[in-house]
């Protein structure tokens, strides 16, 4: 079962870290080259990530479906995230891949809260 950390959106320089899945399919030559070296991927994507300012909270594989390879990966925003991807996906690595924002039980109630303020200006198209 994946597991994200209690204390996943803890502040950092004033800013709320974001939490992110990826879920990926290794590419025929990725692959390849993974079984001839051997190659620890986890390593290589924990570089990446906190290279971009991030950490790797999981790096999991996935059998029988679609994608591969999940990871959970803390960042301060979108573009720290992307910048930890663009190498891997622009080198070719992976197939195809999905990227999720996650949300904690906290945003959603923050959420809610703001969405009974928009509620009370908000009308339906034709109203």
């Amino acid at each position: 079962m994946l597991r994200v950390p209690k204390n996943y959106n803890y502040v950092k320089r004033e800013s709320i870290m974001a939490m992110y899945m990826l879920m990926a399919k290794y590419s025929p030559a990725a692959m390849k080259g993974i079984v001839e070296t051997g190659s620890d991927r986890e390593a290589a994507a924990r570089a990446a990530v906190e290279a971009a300012g991030g950490k790797l909270h999981g790096f999991y594989g996935m059998l029988g479906q679609e994608y591969g390879l999940a990871m959970i990966v803390e960042a301060p925003g979108h573009a720290e995230y992307i910048g930890a991807l663009v190498p891997a996906i622009s080198s070719g690595t992976f197939e195809s891949w999905r990227s999720i924002p996650l949300y904690s039980w906290a945003d959603m109630t923050k959420a809610l809260k703001i969405a009974k303020k928009v509620q009370a200006v908000y009308k339906p198209p034709g109203r």
